[in-house]
């Protein structure tokens, strides 16, 4: 049904990005990468509330993380705790600092992500406390938020939204054209 239809902003093909479940509000592509488009700013959503991913918890050993800082370039020893530096607009972490005993280490909450993992660390979207010799992450949503919040858009569909009324809630300002 959409064949010969393209996405676009100010006359080019709109990079459209999509993730999981972006639990509230989409993240703004500039907090992430070197792109800055009105349609990829960011746009609350209150849709993805019955994703599967909505919530999410994981436990990492504090060796684990040492480790996995270590062997991506980041010399630290110990970890006696993570504090949030600062959250973006969206809510999402965008800084951390490390405590350990020898100092602090800062560090974006994306690259921290990547490094512990993306599947494990489901989005930059959460809180952190020390509890022993574990760091307890409990966060919401999957994914790196930006555009497309593809369980939202499920239940968009699943409410009768047609996909040009989803797209143009995700992409604000894009529009759909077809092949001349």
């Amino acid at each position: 049904e959409t064949k010969g239809e393209a996405l676009l902003y100010q006359g080019q093909v709109l990079p459209a990005y999509f993730h999981a479940t972006c639990a509230g509000h989409t993240e703004d592509a500039s907090n992430l990468w070197n792109i800055n488009l009105p349609p990829l700013k960011g746009v609350p959503c209150g849709f993805c509330k019955g994703s599967p991913h909505f919530n999410w918890h994981y436990v990492f050993a504090k060796k684990e993380v040492i480790d996995k800082l270590s062997s991506s370039g980041y010399k630290i020893k110990q970890i006696s705790g993570i504090r949030i530096d600062s959250r973006n607009a969206s809510g999402r972490v965008s800084g951390l600092i490390i405590l350990s005993g020898s100092g602090e280490l800062r560090i974006s909450a994306k690259d921290f992500r990547n490094i512990l993992g993306p599947n494990l660390i489901r989005s930059t979207n959460f809180e952190v406390r020390a509890v022993k010799d574990d760091l307890v992450f409990e966060g919401i949503g999957w994914g790196h938020g930006v555009g497309l919040c593809q369980w939202g858009a499920y239940f968009m569909a699943k409410q009768g939204w047609d996909y040009k009324k989803i797209l143009q809630h995700y992409y604000p300002g894009a529009v759909i054209s077809t092949a001349k």
